[in-house]
């Protein structure tokens, strides 16, 4: 019984209020260049909206504006009202600009006046998403597109069959939250601070240890964690750990006194400025793993649950042919391959493949091509 009246309710509110409410604030004109952005899944404007937001503000004429849904934060009901609140300024939108599914978006009759631009969170094509998952997400959590955004030639199939979009509007201009791993300023910053805010000696290399959730988005848990013992014992006089966990995961990490100058909890830090920091990388199956390509270092996969990872949700290409790095089941392999000459060639190749419409001018181009008349 209870799962039928939710569903009821999920018909009549996505089926027939917020549509309405949406026509109903639709009745007025459209703002002309208003610019409006939908953070889905968090409370504040993330990294990848930064660089388009601070680009289109210093636009004369254009206005912008920013609204939080928080999906992955709020309750329910709360983010049922965020959305309804959400609907007059939605109505009156020229450009929306987003970076995730979702299925009050996609409930709507978007006005053809408004330009849905769909910058997804995640460069290349890794673990499968969207209709890309057997059994996976119905239609209605993804809007016709006026455009997608995406890294490079190579993943313009896989967006657009997991989006359900016409392959057209799928475009390898570049994803914007890139721009930064071109600029040397920005790198030599981040390198500083993060030496400086942890005390970490000049001659002590740093390693990110940056590992995705699983389970699902809502109830995201942390891997299992490294044995830092280990690590500590093979490493400490050459290196520091610093260990980044998914955003979805609330759950904090507790560090043994012996091991607080070796590893670090950096949760709070950009993912951005920690990449730049490392010397090199330790991941599993995140997406992140392009975005480190870029500046052609080691990376490191720490798969230790690949045949029930791959299982569970799937990749569009053979993992253990595809990464760029040592594939590495348990710490001892780890180690031996951190402190082993790793081939830099097959990062390039990676980056060259999956990553070439980066070249720390994407957010020009989609701002240019939002614009455009085409």
């Amino acid at each position: 019984m209870k799962k039928i009246l939710k569903a009821f309710f999920k018909k009549v509110v996505f089926g027939g209020i917020f549509p309405l409410a949406y026509r109903w604030n639709a009745r007025k004109p459209i703002k002309e260049k208003s610019v409006l952005f939908i953070e889905i899944r968090y409370d504040k404007l993330t990294n990848n909206f930064a660089l388009l937001w601070d680009s289109l503000s210093s636009k004369d004429g254009v206005s912008v504006e920013l609204i939080c849904l928080g999906n992955s934060i709020y309750p329910y009901k709360t983010y049922l009202k965020k959305c309804f609140l959400m609907l007059r300024k939605l109505a009156l939108a020229e450009y929306v600009i987003v970076d995730e599914s979702s299925n009050v978006l996609a409930a709507l009759p978007i006005r053809k006046e408004s330009k849905m631009i769909q910058v997804w969170h995640g460069c290349g094509a890794f673990k499968r998403f969207g209709h890309g998952i057997e059994g996976g997400l119905e239609e209605r959590y993804y809007n016709p597109y006026h455009l997608v955004t995406v890294s490079s030639p190579e993943v313009v199939d896989i967006y657009a069959q997991s989006m359900h979009q016409d392959k057209n509007i799928v475009e390898p201009i570049g994803v914007s939250r890139t721009d930064v791993f071109f600029s040397n300023a920005y790198i030599e910053n981040s390198m500083r601070s993060i030496r400086e805010k942890y005390n970490i000696p000049q001659d002590k290399k740093i390693v990110l240890y940056a590992p995705t959730f699983r389970g699902n988005v809502q109830n995201a848990v942390a891997p299992r964690m490294l044995d830092i013992s280990k690590l500590y014992d093979a490493l400490s006089d050459t290196y520091v750990i610093l260990y980044k966990g998914h955003p979805s995961v609330r759950t904090t990490l507790s560090i043994d006194e012996k091991h607080k100058a070796f590893f670090f909890d950096v949760g709070k830090d950009s993912i951005e400025v920690l990449m730049c920091a490392a010397d090199c990388c330790i991941t599993d199956y995140s997406s992140l793993v392009f975005e480190y390509a870029l500046l052609e270092r080691p990376m490191y996969f720490f798969a230790y649950d690949y045949k029930e990872y791959v299982n569970d949700r799937g990749f569009y290409y053979d993992y253990e042919t595809f990464v760029p790095g040592p594939i590495c089941y348990h710490e001892e392999e780890l180690v031996k391959h951190i402190n082993s000459q790793v081939d830099i060639n097959k990062v390039i190749e990676f980056k060259k493949r999956f990553m070439s419409a980066c070249d720390g001018n994407a957010t020009t181009r989609i701002i240019e091509r939002m614009f455009s008349e085409t």
